[in-house]
């Protein structure tokens, strides 16, 4: 049995999958690491690449090959059911670790605290054709990660939103299993296991940067076209739902805040495609997910815009 399992996603990361592999490979730890990846059915030479580094190192790389693409959620709640470690590391076939020693400070990191369930680092965000520069989470997200470690709290995440990179994370198998069954309709499966691991402990943040985060244009926060986006917006309303149910009710405004907006932008999409009656329920959902003062707003802003002759 593994200390940590290593749970990597994969499709169409031919340009990327060796350098996530050779990152794992290289890790020095005093306990024993098994790679488990999930490759969905690629369209290039992914499958092959992993096939490949699978016969060189038999004894620590699984290849899961399903005969039919699951899908980004599917494909990562099956991987990560095939992990036998104690803990669970994730890193996606397009991001890379940079520390040869990241997972033994973050497995001594949980060992030295029991009511964590998760360990975290900082990491550096990049631009694959380099249009933008290099930049770190914790310069995003300079109020929210300090330069020094910290725990987290289900309420920090609830408050901060997403914050974390997901190639930083490892966490406790048991404080996760078994999964919900609403996440396999999740969009966000990173900030969904945030709030899913901060249920019974907290996250231990270390400000050393082991991990870098690639941006580019398959990925799957890049959706341009209307319809895909009309699809990201039921995942995420879908989600947001389960969200609230996670945490204390008072974080629920901001989450009621973001199904305000995500409505109101589904519903000018749905417009624009000629679904007008999915269009009009999803603005009424808008004026009426915050409560009855707000409603009540909207409505008359309507009503103003109606007298006025203006097109909402």
């Amino acid at each position: 049995m593994p200390t940590v399992s290593v749970c990597c996603i994969t499709y169409n990361h031919e340009q990327f999958l060796a350098q996530a592999i050779d990152s794992v490979l290289m890790q020095e730890t005093d306990f024993t690491v098994e790679l488990v990846v999930g490759e969905d059915c690629s369209t290039d030479t992914t499958r092959q690449i992993l096939l490949d580094y699978q016969r060189r190192y038999p004894d620590r790389i699984r290849a899961l090959l399903p005969e039919h693409n699951l899908g980004v959620m599917g494909n990562l709640v099956a991987t990560m059911a095939a992990c036998t470690g104690t803990y669970i590391a994730l890193l996606e076939g397009d991001d890379y670790w940079t520390d040869p020693h990241k997972l033994q400070k973050q497995v001594d990191i949980l060992l030295q605290h029991p009511s964590c369930t998760t360990c975290i680092h900082d990491a550096e965000e990049f631009m694959d054709d380099n249009s933008v520069a290099p930049r770190l989470f914790s310069q995003k997200f300079s109020s929210v990660l300090p330069a020094h470690a910290k725990e987290f709290t289900q309420a920090d995440i609830a408050q901060h939103g997403w914050f974390i990179p997901t190639a930083s994370m490892l966490f406790r198998r048991t404080a996760l299993f078994p999964i919900p069954e609403w996440i396999h309709q999740a969009f966000s499966g990173d900030y969904s296991l945030h709030l899913l691991l901060t249920r019974t402990g907290t996250m231990y943040y270390l400000p050393a940067v082991m991990s870098r985060y690639r941006l580019h244009a398959g990925g799957i926060m890049s959706a341009t076209q209307n319809g895909r986006i009309i699809a990201r917006n039921k995942k995420q309303i879908f989600e947001t739902a389960h969200y609230k149910q996670l945490v204390d009710a008072r974080h629920h405004g901001r989450f009621n805040e973001f199904l305000e907006g995500l409505h109101f932008d589904q519903s000018k999409r749905l417009k624009e495609d000629g679904n007008t009656w999915e269009s009009y329920y999803n603005y009424w959902k808008a004026i009426s997910v915050i409560g009855t003062s707000r409603t009540i707003w909207h409505l008359k802003q309507v009503a103003y815009r109606w007298y006025k002759g203006i097109s909402t």
